[in-house]
């Protein structure tokens, strides 16, 4: 017969609601995951599973051999304590974040462009660039300051899964990103800006790119606009005042990955 966790006292079931904050996922380099999607993501990448929730009254779709490492059967009512979510799924893990390398190494072995967020506060936009980054083949994602938590819920969900399927690193300032110029002498910084002196399709995607995006307020800083090798924008109507961040990198990416500036 399978144990029933009925406790809200339960060691693992407390570690999941303090990872419903940032500090302390940073501080365990852990997150919580909900649903049998993210998981399935998660598990199906080699991504480690600290430990998994089952509803005891719900039955997962995913096959019960598949599931590695420390598995909780939980009362639904407890679980409902743990997500964040209106109705709380069926599977929830506590998953390790990946170990930390070296930028310049990364950039290194993965040439291909990278998306560089500046200030991105919004956790579903957050999430919508990382699916992005995922689809059209960048490099990986370098997150700033002031970017909502890659591995935050909402981020999470808007990802679907793409968490699980690029490096992901973050960097202290402005200036920490263009000093890697120095390790990367071939490094080339694009900043997109809607006063970008060059269309984006005429900029040519080249190995070792970072394509800087900034929220649609404030856009990029002017640390990173001033040392940036080009100021890019993206050709729209005039009386648009800016397109999504999501779109912009949709865009951005699907220019470069169809190669129509090359």
């Amino acid at each position: 017969m399978t144990d029933i966790v009925t406790s809200p006292q339960n060691p693992q079931l407390k570690l999941a609601r303090k990872l419903q904050r940032r500090r302390p996922r940073e501080t365990e380099r852990l997150f919580l995951v909900e649903g049998e999607d993210l998981v399935r993501a998660g598990l199906d990448t080699g991504a480690t599973a600290r430990v998994l929730f089952l509803d005891s009254e719900r039955e997962p779709e995913i096959p019960m051999g598949d599931l590695p490492g420390h598995v909780l059967h939980v009362e639904p009512e407890l679980l409902r304590t743990v997500s964040e979510l209106a109705h709380a799924p069926r599977v929830m893990g506590i998953f390790e974040m990946p170990a930390p390398a070296d930028l310049g190494e990364l950039l290194t072995a993965r040439p291909a462009p990278w998306l560089v967020l500046d200030g991105i506060g919004d956790p579903g936009n957050v999430g919508t660039v990382l699916r992005t980054a995922a689809a059209f083949g960048a490099g990986g994602v370098i997150t700033l300051p002031g970017t909502a938590d890659v591995y935050g819920s909402k981020a999470l969900r808007a990802s679907m899964g793409a968490v699980f399927r690029l490096p992901i690193v973050a960097v202290a300032s402005a200036e920490e990103l263009l000093a890697l110029r120095v390790q990367l002498p071939d490094l080339r910084i694009v900043a997109l800006d809607g006063g970008g002196t060059v269309l984006l399709q005429h900029v040519p995607a080249a190995p070792h790119t970072l394509l800087v995006l900034g929220a649609e307020r404030a856009g990029v800083a002017s640390a990173l606009v001033d040392g940036a090798d080009l100021t890019v924008r993206i050709e729209q109507d005039p009386d648009v005042e800016s397109v999504n961040v999501g779109v912009a990198a949709s865009l951005a990416l699907y220019e470069w990955s169809r190669g129509v500036a090359t």
